[in-house]
Parts: C-alpha cells; structure tokens; sequence
C-alpha cells in the first residue's frame, strides 16, 4: 500500500463520500473507489458498509483511519522537517483556555528563541475539546488541566494548580470567616462551559456532596467571569492563577470553603502513536521546566484577602 492509498482512504472517512473525497483530491470517483477497494483486498477487511448509498465505517475502517491518520502525518512532519532550513518542522499545539492565559505565551517565547524556524500553530479551546483533538490526530499536542481518560493517550505532568471558590468584596459571604457548601449554594455562580476541567471539577463536587447550584452566567472566558463576580453577588470556580491580581488588590475574595482549594494537574497529552521528534521533545521540555510560580500562589492564597 502507498500513501496516496492512505490519504485516499482518510478523505473518504472525513466526509464518509467517494464523490467527496474525489472532488477535494481532484481525481475521478473510480478511481477513489478503486483504492479503497485495493486497501480491503489487501489485508482481507470490509472498510465500508454501503447502505441506501450511504457509506458507514466498520470497527475495521475505524481502526484503519486511526493507524492511516498517524502515518500520514508522521509523513507529513517528516517533509515539513527535511525541507525546512533547520529540519525544524510544524507542531500543532492545544492548549486549556487557562493554560493558554498564562503559560502558553512565555513557553512559546522561549521555544522561539530556541528554534526560530519552526513554526506553532496553537488552538485555545476547553480541555474535553483539545483532548477530543488530539485522538483525531487534529492536534500533535495538547496542554490540558486534568487526566485524558483514553488509554490512546499519554499524559505528562507539567506542574500542579489550585481552584477555588471566588466571589467578589462585596457579596455578602466575603467577610465570613469560614462557609460551607450549602452556604454557597444559595448563591448564583458564574461558571465555565461544560467540557472545562474547572466546570467538571465543580460539578462532580456538587454530586457527591449532593448540592445543585444554580448557574446564572456560562462563559469561555475566565476574565468575564472574574469581572462578573466582582460587580454582582455571584460566586466563581477558578484557577488561583488567574485571580492573584484580584485578589492582592481586594477586588476578589477566596472564600474560606474547606478544603480551601482543590488540587488538579496541567499535563501534556500526545497519541501513543504520535512520533515525537526532536523539535516537538524540546518544546515539552520548555513547557516542563516553566517556573511552576506555586510559592507565589501559596502565599497569597494563605494571606488576608480582605
């Protein structure tokens, strides 16, 4: 089988079409349906299920396109890295909204400096989504805020973060000295969208300790979410990075819910079958070895906020 065999194959599977897949190749649709039908002689294997004219995956077809979309973009890293001046290649890189408030931009900095002729694309979307990326092979790398749960992944800690319960200084819980969940829980809470880690972190507290809560603003953005509560009676999850500025200025108050704060981790996840050159080895290395900056967080987060 050749690789023409191969990305042939993928465009059919994308858009589950022959006439489709020829149209985006530019070939005649025999001879799409031509190359498929070599693939399934060849290792004996039905790869499509023709049904109503209608085209359905097998098990087999999807796990061809799993092994076909690696190989394709091993190749494709391959010629990005041979004809580049410095054999530096392309990565495409995910990353966690918050991740991507606060480390992406430095990392990258320093991986410039290191190769200047490879070039990052980054993609800013909520953990479930880039973890999603990643096992379609849409993405090379992706930086997320709590285990994959895919056993085609790999995940590599990268430092820990805290969340915690946030409101503004002047909601009425703000000046107490300790609160409770229920406590919380009359209060509306400006949350993050489902598929972000904080969300589900959140979320899954609320279940165990069998509390609904009542969700009046839903936002991608972290900064929204931390202007909302500072300006209505509302309470946030957030990560204690994120809110540092806040809350040394008075503007945010950690409410004092015990535990206090609740422990995730920001790691890295690659497809097992990724092939993890050297341009993209470096660029983890950069990514693990930022300053972690938890001292910093410990302190304030142990300070008076009031």
């Amino acid at each position: 089988m050749t690789i023409r065999h191969l990305k042939i194959f993928i465009a059919v599977y994308t858009d589950m079409s022959v006439t489709k897949a020829s149209q985006k190749l530019h070939l005649a649709q025999p001879s799409v349906s031509l190359a498929i039908r070599e693939l399934e002689e060849a290792y004996h294997v039905r790869l499509f299920d023709r049904i109503n004219r209608r085209l359905f995956a097998t098990e087999s077809g999807k796990m061809f396109f799993d092994y076909a979309s690696h190989i394709i973009s091993s190749f494709d890293q391959m010629e990005s890295a041979m004809l580049s001046p410095q054999g530096a290649g392309d990565i495409r890189l995910g990353s966690s909204v918050t991740i991507g408030n606060f480390l992406i931009p430095e990392a990258l900095g320093r991986f410039r400096k290191l190769f200047p002729e490879c070039r990052v694309s980054v993609c800013i979307e909520n953990s479930r989504s880039i973890i999603q990326r990643v096992l379609k092979n849409e993405l090379d790398l992706g930086i997320v805020e709590d285990k994959p749960g895919y056993e085609q992944l790999v995940g590599i800690p990268v430092m820990e973060d805290r969340l915690y319960f946030v409101c503004g200084s002047g909601h009425p819980l703000a000046a107490k000295k300790t609160v409770t969940l229920p406590e919380l829980c009359r209060y509306p809470f400006f949350m993050r969208e489902q598929g972000s880690a904080a969300r589900e972190i959140t979320d899954h507290l609320m279940r165990m300790n069998q509390q609904k809560y009542e969700i009046l603003w839903e936002s991608v953005s972290n900064q929204a979410l931390i202007r909302g509560v500072a300006c209505q009676p509302g309470i946030t999850v957030l990560s204690g990075r994120l809110i540092e500025e806040q809350v040394k200025d008075g503007t945010a108050v950690i409410l004092p819910l015990y535990p206090a704060a609740f422990v995730r981790q920001f790691l890295i996840v690659y497809h097992r079958q990724k092939f993890i050159g050297k341009t993209m080895t470096e660029l983890m290395n950069v990514i693990m070895n930022m300053e972690k900056s938890t001292k910093n967080e410990e302190n304030f987060a142990k300070s008076p906020s009031k």
